[in-house]
């Protein structure tokens, strides 16, 4: 996620650049012809105006569903924070026991851990096999589904313990309402990523700018001549960049800087976590580099 207030060109540039030079070397094009006495380029009675109105209505109703996609799982994650919070506060103020205690927590740790790997496509042995009990392994390294695999060992480490006595009933009860939330906002979370926005909201945004972009210089180039490129260019960096903002909030666990900031959540969760436990060794928060956030 990108945290910092500046204009990043060097980054712009790389998105936009190819198209915009295409558009500009389209527009140079259609003003040479015109200004070289070939008025067929020019159509003067363009409705740019309208046609402009109705594709920015357009590309503004795709950008707010995208930017709800991206918002829902942002606060999806702030719920997975909050429950994991909770879920060790339960665990330490209900449970009899330390080591259950640690070993439940940690496998929370692994929990998000693994849910932050899923959505990315990311292997997520490496960070979770120092949390995880030598037991457990065989049985989670099969499963088609790590995190919601992670979240039954706990339940079931929860029934054992009710059954030694190292936690009533009552508790139990408690933290498995806990549970079922975080499981909750996993299937939100998966939700998200397995079911795109529909492709018609990207499709048709981009053909309507590409005709749009195409139509702009023929029609102002009788009034504006020589600045033509100048302000169709413009125009069509204003559409391009609105187009490109739906399309990098439209998928929010894709790796990319426009993502939400999941190693930072996790990370976040997993240092509070060690710490409701004591534990020294504790990571250091993610920092922001070049200005953004992973």
């Amino acid at each position: 996620m990108i945290v910092h207030n500046r204009i990043d060109v060097i980054r712009l540039a790389r998105q936009l650049g190819p198209l915009l030079l295409l558009l500009l070397t389209y527009d140079l094009f259609v003003t040479i012809i015109f200004i070289s006495g070939s008025d067929w380029v020019s159509i003067n009675n363009l409705p740019l105006s309208l046609l402009g109105s109705v594709i920015a209505l357009i590309v503004a109703f795709r950008n707010n569903a995208a930017y709800d996609r991206w918002w829902e799982g942002r606060g999806l994650w702030g719920q997975v924070v909050n429950y994991s919070r909770s879920l060790s506060r339960s665990l330490l103020t209900m449970t009899y026991d330390a080591t259950l205690q640690s070993r439940l927590i940690r496998y929370q740790i692994a929990f998000v851990m693994a849910l932050r790997c899923s959505l990315l496509g990311l292997d997520p042995w490496k960070d979770i096999i120092g949390y995880l009990p030598p037991t457990a392994l065989p049985k989670l390294r099969s499963a088609e589904n790590l995190p919601a695999a992670i979240q039954n060992s706990i339940g079931q480490e929860l029934f054992i313990a009710c059954q030694s006595g190292l936690i009533d009933s009552i508790a139990v009860t408690s933290i498995d309402r806990i549970l079922t939330d975080l499981a909750n906002a996993q299937g939100g979370l998966e939700r998200i990523k397995k079911t795109p926005i529909p492709r018609q909201y990207t499709q048709f945004p981009q053909v309507f700018i590409g005709l749009y972009c195409f139509l702009l210089p023929v029609g102002l180039v009788q009034e504006m001549g020589y600045l033509t490129p100048i302000g169709s260019t413009l125009i069509g960096f204003m559409f391009l960049a609105l187009d490109q903002i739906g399309r990098d909030l439209q998928d929010p666990f894709e790796g990319t800087i426009h993502d939400l900031p999941l190693h930072a959540i996790v990370r976040t969760i997993e240092i509070d976590l060690l710490q409701a436990i004591d534990e020294d060794d504790r990571p250091q928060p993610i920092a922001v580099q070049d200005g953004v956030l992973w």
